[in-house]
């Protein structure tokens, strides 16, 4: 079966001390629904392709829609923001079309909540809509003009004003800071060449860019919004490309925006074109903002229970992760029996309101309060997840790439084996359209055994698993071999070894299977280290490394140890070290690494 996706969040999974109720969804009652977008009218990719894009834009986004129509049909490679900027409360209304060598875009400020299906080049729903937010457009590229006054050059980019932007020292030098400001890093598209304009003042004032990666293709980015809003934006587009056809595994953050303000009764999803119906309005309160406990719980898709009996509120992320308890009388917060908080708990209209400190915090929320306009913006970060199901392998390893952030922040681990740290990662370029100093496109190797295995990664601060891939391995034992640690002390060492099983079987390489016992034997061979002893530890997958133990080795280099493990039957990983004080710096140090099944 296809792996469709999953979204996880990056934060750590404890198992919960007690039940909550029935998952909430992030639109529960009160939330206005989108109306569904004609299917017929999205025009399917091959039928043995199965096409997942960016999620910034290709996951339950306003985008969604037209993002695979532009896929199926534009006669050039699309690119789409992963961003909206501000609409002040309003919808967000898309018009398209396709062009003889490109497309054109237009996104406005709505009062009514569009169809999904008017995005579409193919619709005919009027265009009555509010002012111009931004326009797109891609085509045969041309030589752009220049403004009359330079602000920046940098990585085939340059950044112009012309006298009504910047004719004023203080305008001038405001839009060289920003500009300056946004291009530390790196230019909007590393593997592009570039223009950005500003003209006019006032309501006039228009930020645009254009961009060709190969002087064939041009695309035209135009915003009438603020100078924030323009390079949020413009830092935001990605190609709109089936990134299976660059990757196995894609592992990208899934971003979204919640925007509330201070006595209003409805809450903005801006990457879902919604509005949400409040508990209670947020508040200024002694000085401080407050929120609806349970609306906020929706927003980052967790659970809540309120127990009488306790007078205590038990509440969570992302599902059951992070769960957390609020003494509703005392405002003390615990993760699990550890008190990690005091919070002013306050109850408006029956409607439990807390601070904004407690959610970012407790849930990494980004979180931006605007004292002028009484603006609340919430930001909250998943993981999307999906990937291309693997054919059988025929290898002791298996290589699958991985596009993601820099890093790496994941742990990669074979399911049969558990965290061994025994995967390795070589970084390449990203597709083209992600910048390479964001972005990775990592080779992840793990090693393999007979028969089912799974490609399995964990967030790298607290383990916690984010999905894992099926890899069945047409294998015999013959070709697992022993895994030499590969460190440089150990360049001279030459070293055979063997296993024989309690039934006298002896195996061909470093894997074994046993109902008692593994008799590990060898020789380190003339002109190798002089080692008199050697040490081993073993564990059980995904159990406690076991204390090293002793066994010596002849005069002639020979050995013979027998492996007789004590927690049962499972799978074990056995390491040989060197003996003590045999090094010049640290005392084990890993010479090889074998298997053993007990069944």
């Amino acid at each position: 079966m296809l792996h469709i996706f999953k979204v996880s969040r990056w934060v750590s999974l404890t198992v919960a001390a007690f039940i909550l109720t029935t998952p909430i969804t992030l639109y529960a009652a009160g939330t206005e629904p989108a109306q569904p977008v004609n299917t017929s009218t999205v025009l399917p990719v091959s039928a043995s392709e199965r096409l997942v894009l960016d999620p910034g834009f290709g996951y339950q986004s306003i985008w969604e829609p037209l993002a695979k129509q532009l896929y199926a049909k534009s006669p050039v490679k699309a690119y789409l923001p992963t961003r909206l900027p501000d609409s002040d409360w309003n919808y967000y209304a898309i018009t398209s079309n396709f062009l003889e060598d490109g497309y054109k875009i237009d996104v406005h400020k709505s009062a009514l909540l569009p169809s999904a299906g008017s995005t579409l080049p193919s619709s005919t729903t009027s265009t009555n809509f509010g002012p111009l937010l931004f326009s797109l457009s891609a085509g045969k590229a041309s030589t752009q003009g220049t403004g009359t006054i330079l602000l920046q050059q940098k990585g085939g980019w340059n950044f112009y004003a012309d006298a009504a932007a910047a004719g004023k020292e203080t305008d001038k030098q405001q839009l060289i800071q920003a500009f300056a400001g946004a291009t530390k890093f790196s230019v909007p598209f590393t593997d592009a060449k570039g223009t950005v304009q500003v003209t006019g003042s006032g309501t006039d004032r228009v930020y645009s860019a254009y961009w060709t990666y190969d002087n064939k293709t041009g695309y035209t980015f135009e915003s009438r919004t603020s100078l924030a809003d323009f390079i949020s934006l413009l830092y935001s587009f990605r190609p709109v490309i089936n990134l299976l056809n660059s990757t196995d595994v894609i592992l990208l953050p899934l971003e979204q925006e919640w925007l509330m303000g201070i006595g209003r009764t409805t809450a903005f999803h801006s990457k879902m074109n919604q509005r949400t119906t409040l508990s209670s309005a947020p508040a200024i309160i002694k000085g401080s903002v407050y929120l609806p406990l349970k609306n906020i719980v929706q927003f980052i898709q967790g659970n809540m229970q309120y127990v009488p009996a306790e007078n205590t509120i038990y509440f969570s992320e992302n599902g059951y992760v992070n769960p957390l308890k609020l003494n509703l009388k005392t405002g003390a917060v615990y993760s699990q029996s550890k008190k990690v908080a005091t919070i002013s708990v306050q109850n408006k209209g029956g409607t439990v309101m807390v601070p904004l400190s407690l959610l970012r915090d407790q849930f990494g929320l980004k979180l931006s309060y605007n004292s002028s306009d009484k603006k609340v913006l919430l930001q909250y970060s998943s993981w999307f997840a999906n990937y291309r199901a693997q054919e059988k392998a025929t290898k002791s390893e298996a290589t699958l790439t991985v596009l993601s952030q820099g890093g790496p922040p994941f742990i990669y681990e074979n399911s049969r084996l558990g965290s061994t740290d025994s995967w390795t990662y070589l970084g390449n370029k990203p597709p083209q359209g992600y910048n390479s100093l964001k972005y990775t496109l990592y080779e992840v190797t793990i090693p393999l055994l007979p028969g089912a295995n799974a490609f399995v990664y964990r967030d790298h601060a607290n383990k916690t698993m984010i999905d894992s891939i099926p890899i069945t391995a047409e294998l015999s034992p013959a070709d697992i071999p022993f895994a030499r640690s590969g460190n440089v002390l150990y360049d001279a060492l030459k070293m055979d070894l063997k296993l024989t099983s309690n039934d006298s079987k002896v195996w061909p390489s470093g894997y074994a299977e046993a109902s008692s016992y593994v008799d590990l034997s060898g020789t380190i061979l003339p002109g190798s280290s002089d080692f008199a002893s050697l040490r081993l530890t073993y564990h059980k997958v995904n159990g406690v490394e076991s204390a090293p133990v002793s066994f010596p080795v002849a005069d002639n280099g020979s050995f013979a140890y027998r492996f007789k493990p004590d927690k049962g039957p499972g799978t074990y990983v056995a390491t040989v070290y060197n003996p003590p004080k045999s090094l010049p710096k640290g005392d084990l140090a890993g010479i090889a690494s074998f298997i053993v099944e007990i069944k």
